[in-house]
């Protein structure tokens, strides 16, 4: 984009030049065609306007003197040609410049569209977003403490996840919720088609009827789908 807004800035600016050298010229030119004229007309009618008097003769009236053509006079080339010849060279100059401009911008501009497009294209089609899985799930317990343990995969063609964390929710054997906890899944970061474990320990629950598994990246929930034969909400013996 910046290589186009040069090149038109370059473009402008000879086109300009061009200008002013046309209307330079065109000057010039009308300046040399007044002075032949005035050179013309000062030969024709004589020095400080005034014509020669026939001799011996009182006649005062004033007798043009006669202007001959020299063979050099009628073969001569036209002043007036170089100027016309300098400004259609310039024309042509600046046409022949502002063209190879414009058409150096059109190509590096169709070589710049398809790389855009593609990159447009890339950006438009992000990895599918699928659910994790949970594949294996399992707790202990001791006094008041409540171990869980766990597999969760990534499927292939997903974006990683990063950041991941386990959270437990911990029921008591009304069903009613008491507690939870959260731990991060081992490395932190689960790439895709890759597999992690990771366990949460739970302390300071009595009764415990049944606890929930859930994943979280930083404050974003995670959705994910139970691969197991048993159900995501696991009662305890």
């Amino acid at each position: 984009m910046l290589l186009l807004l040069v090149i038109t800035v370059l473009s402008l600016a000879v086109a300009a030049v061009m200008s002013v050298v046309a209307w330079r010229l065109a000057r010039e030119q009308r300046r040399g065609s007044d002075a032949r004229v005035e050179a013309l007309a000062t030969e024709i009618h004589g020095e400080n306007g005034v014509g020669s008097l026939s001799p011996g003769t009182g006649d005062s009236k004033r007798t043009p003197d006669p202007v001959f053509a020299t063979a050099n006079d009628l073969f001569a080339a036209p002043t007036s040609s170089r100027p016309q010849g300098s400004l259609v060279g310039a024309l042509a100059i600046g046409i022949l410049v502002v063209g190879t401009l414009a058409a150096l911008a059109a190509v590096l501009s169709s070589r710049a569209r398809p790389a855009s497009t593609a990159t447009a294209a890339t950006v438009a089609a992000p990895a599918t977003a699928r659910p994790l899985e949970l594949v294996a799930l399992g707790h202990e317990r001791e006094g008041d403490r409540l171990t869980v343990r766990g597999v969760v995969r990534n499927p292939a063609g997903t974006a990683r996840v990063e950041r991941l964390t386990a959270v437990v929710f911990v029921f008591n054997g009304a069903g009613r919720f008491v507690t939870s906890a959260r731990a991060p899944i081992e490395g932190g970061t689960l790439e895709s088609g890759g597999e992690s474990t990771f366990v949460v320990a739970v302390t300071g629950v009595d009764d415990v009827g049944r606890y929930r598994v859930s994943f979280r990246s930083d404050d974003r929930i995670v959705a994910h789908v139970d691969r197991r034969d048993n159900a995501a909400t696991t009662p305890l013996p």
